[in-house]
């Protein structure tokens, strides 16, 4: 095999691995979230809890630095946020059913008594990165604004360089992990399929946000047009992964703030 086809084989193969995790996202959703009334059995991970009744929950919203998205070594917050979900559950968590994954998990937003989305307090308190892809809007602002008060308060992760929003120019393509970063989009292209917005100009070593031509139309409604991004500094988020250079696709407008 050439050097060059290893490269592209590598890169198909990184794709898939960041589609199959931003999937784990996307389940079969209703129309309506549909609230559940049961106790909490056992917290099994960060954002995973066993129901009385026996089913998996997978809570929604954010990601965790050392869970699904690896961290540097002694950065991990996986520990810290089971912990902390624990306790919540002690003091009883209700819960809004989107749908189920591809494992026929429960994907689920988790309220405190007060009704709090979990996901929110772990967003604020520096615990995990806000995700809100394929959830509804009011709940995906408002993870955002907690990720931002967290972020200005250099909070939790955002107090470590290495997990705190990252410069798109350079940025390291493996790997394939979640971030967050920022950078100024350079240029736009179009192909069959998707939108390439390139945030540097180095296609190589520079981060290339990718979306999809299906997803173009609700990008244009959130204001965000892909084909007139050029110039603006943007804030993008997802899971990256390397193909030609580093990448992030998304579907979802909320993973893409204009910052000027």
């Amino acid at each position: 095999m050439s050097a060059r086809a290893a490269r592209s084989r590598r890169g198909f193969s990184a794709a898939l691995a960041a589609s199959a995790l931003a999937a784990l996202a996307r389940g079969r959703r209703p129309a309506r979230a549909a609230p559940i009334d049961t106790a909490v059995a056992e917290v099994e991970g960060p954002d995973r809890l066993r129901l009385a009744d026996g089913r998996i929950a997978r809570l929604l919203g954010y990601v965790v630095p050392g869970d699904l998205s690896p961290a540097p070594a002694g950065l991990s917050r996986a520990p810290r946020t089971k912990a902390r979900l624990a306790e919540l559950a002690a003091q009883g968590l209700r819960f809004e059913i989107l749908g189920e994954d591809r494992y026929g998990r429960l994907e689920a937003l988790a309220r405190t008594p007060d009704g709090r989305l979990v996901a929110e307090l772990f967003v604020e308190e520096g615990l995990a990165w806000a995700w809100a892809d394929g959830l509804p809007a009011p709940a995906g602002r408002l993870l955002l604004a907690a990720e931002e008060r967290a972020r200005t308060a250099r909070r939790g992760l955002w107090a470590e360089p290495a997990l705190a929003e990252q410069d798109a120019r350079g940025i390291a393509p493996e790997p394939i992990r979640f971030v967050v970063a920022v950078g100024r989009v350079h240029r736009i292209g179009r192909g069959a399929l998707f939108f390439y917005v390139d945030l540097g100009p180095d296609r190589r070593s520079d981060l290339a946000l990718r979306i999809p031509e299906r997803a173009a139309p609700a990008f244009r409604r959130a204001g965000l047009a892909p084909e007139r991004l050029e110039g603006k500094r943007l804030r993008v988020r997802g899971w990256l992964f390397a193909t030609r250079g580093p990448t992030i696709e998304t579907e979802d407008p909320l993973s893409v703030e204009v910052l000027e």
